[in-house]
């Protein structure tokens, strides 16, 4: 039985998984995309990235640009110990879209395990690209599309299972849209230089004559090349939600430099990065997820590792795939209803997300699993997606059918509603949201009191929804503020992954967790092969 701790071998085991041959096997779907590497092992620079929920793009470290290569699957971000575990479907593959920072986009591509051990664990809000210019610079002679006058791209529409992309152009004084075709290898990527823009204003053209507005590209093989990090949505979303913690508790907490990647780890349910996880893909979501989160149980070996006290799973196509694994453990969480398909035959279908929010936030669920010696109980708590900030918005949420019902009840105050421009459009589902700011919302003097009513009824504030579940952790004493660190105390249990036989950060472990008793060879090994046993009975 290997000595090497569980959170130190999922590095390697993660790094080098090439089981789905979907992703690995023959010519990749996607890529190649700019890799880079860096200069020294354990950079400074990564350690000591500022969180921020401003928009930034920013010089960070320089290191050294690799050519072009297919992106590592993953590991979790942040420290193995922190109390809040945020679980989405997978990394976002943002180099795929066709747009001037889709060409700019780079990902790692390490040479050594430590390295990439390194910057998993301090990854926080940020993701990287190369500069434009040096993007631009590698374009390839004779490929590129060179803009005859000002103008305007209206569109580059990607095929989303082949590497082929249709340009739509019009120059000015044209009325003509031209059309062009442009098809590549893996090796010499086409990367549009320009963005999208619909001549919403005549005098102001998107491109101007002699601009390149696409090309192939190769080479990107340079040393000391900058490398920026540009804050991304989707990783700051749940800082909202820890601002809001720290005042709803206030004391200790006022002033906590509360972070993600050390007070918050995320993690995804899928290793390996896609531009999506849906039918447009084309993507066999049903193997991956049979590979990745069962068969080769990644997601389940971090857990089993890390304990955290809050498991916040975002959006229902996470909680469908956790409960492919986990649900034998959830066995008070019901997130499906039974329904009839149009042939009479029961089916079963999942409960709408910002349902599952309500639910979860309102009332205790908990993953509880517990095997010999080893016990795990984390709150579950179910948020809409990060990736989309009008998610998180305060909202009122209506059925189709219970807004036409709206509509016919309140006429009056559903003209209001559409005139003030507070329904918006919802391509999803049948629900249609209604942007509500509150009990406080200048809109209700404009609304009868018995629509107003019927609003509340339906409202949610997802970010104070979300707070408020960190905050009954809190009172509970199942999250604590521990002043020796200055954070939220660390899940129960050591840690090795900061200081092991095969790497030491250069700041060890900040919490001492290294220092704490080992379990026994296999002992976490054993509790993972269980828990998938009991997922495939």
């Amino acid at each position: 039985m290997s000595n090497t701790p569980l959170e130190v071998k999922l590095v390697s085991n993660v790094r080098e998984c090439r089981t789905c041959k979907w992703f690995w096997g023959g010519i990749p779907p996607y890529g190649d995309f700019p890799v880079f590497d860096w200069n020294e092992d354990f950079p400074e620079e990564v350690r000591n990235q500022e969180q921020t929920t401003d928009d930034v793009t920013k010089p960070a470290l320089k290191g050294k640009a690799c050519g072009h290569g297919q992106v590592d699957p993953g590991i979790m971000h942040g420290c193995r110990k922190a109390p809040i575990m945020t679980i989405g479907i997978n990394p976002n593959m943002t180099s795929y879209f066709s747009s001037s920072t889709g060409a700019q986009w780079c990902f790692p591509n390490f040479s050594k395990d430590k390295r990439y051990a390194y910057y998993y664990r301090h990854h926080n809000v940020y993701q990287e690209s190369f500069d434009m210019d040096f993007i631009r610079s590698h374009i390839i002679s004779g490929t590129e599309i060179r803009a005859e006058k000002d103008g305007w791209l209206l569109a580059a529409n990607r095929s989303s299972d082949h590497r082929w992309l249709l340009l739509k152009i019009q120059y000015e004084g044209e009325d003509k849209v031209r059309e062009i075709e442009k098809a590549w290898t893996d090796d010499k990527r086409f990367v549009v230089l320009v963005d999208r823009s619909y001549k919403t204003d005549p005098q102001k053209p998107g491109f101007k004559a002699g601009d390149i507005i696409g090309g192939n590209i190769a080479g990107l093989q340079e040393e000391n090349v900058q490398i920026y990090e540009n804050s991304t949505g989707y990783y700051q979303r749940y800082i909202h939600v820890l601002e809001t913690f720290k005042k709803l508790v206030g004391g200790p907490l006022t002033d906590a430099p509360l972070s993600i990647a050390e007070d918050v780890a995320q993690h995804d349910m899928i290793a390996c990065a896609s531009p999506g996880w849906s039918s447009k893909y084309d993507i066999p979501t049903e193997k991956i997820t049979r590979n990745c989160v069962i068969d080769n149980a990644f997601l389940v070996s971090q857990l089993i590792q890390s304990k955290p006290a809050v498991i916040v799973i975002v959006g229902g196509s996470s909680l469908v795939m956790f409960a492919k694994i986990f649900a034998p453990y959830l066995k008070d969480l019901e997130y499906e209803y039974e329904v009839s398909d149009s042939k009479g035959k029961t089916i079963r279908e999942k409960k709408e997300t910002y349902h599952l929010l309500k639910e979860t936030t309102e009332r205790e669920k908990f993953l509880h699993i517990q095997i010999g010696s080893y016990e795990l109980r984390s709150r579950i708590v179910i948020s809409p997606h990060f990736s989309y900030e009008s998610n998180f918005w305060k909202q009122s949420r209506l059925s189709q059918l219970a807004w036409k019902a709206f509509e016919s009840d309140f006429p009056e105050d559903f003209k209001v509603l559409k005139d003030k421009e507070r329904v918006e459009e919802n391509p999803w589902n049948d629900i249609t949201p209604i942007q509500i700011y509150g009990e406080n919302d200048t809109i209700r003097d404009k609304l009868s009191s018995a629509a107003w009513n019927v609003l509340m009824a339906y409202h949610y504030d997802p970010l104070l929804m979300l707070a408020k579940v960190l905050e009954q952790e809190y009172n509970a004493g199942r999250l604590a503020f521990d002043e020796n660190i200055g954070r939220l105390k660390r899940a129960d249990g050591s840690c090795q992954f900061c200081v092991n036989e095969q790497w030491e950060f250069p700041e060890g472990c900040p919490y001492e967790k290294d220092k704490e008793t080992t379990p026994r060879a296999g002992q976490l090994e054993n509790v993972v092969k269980q828990v998938v046993a009991a997922a495939q009975q």
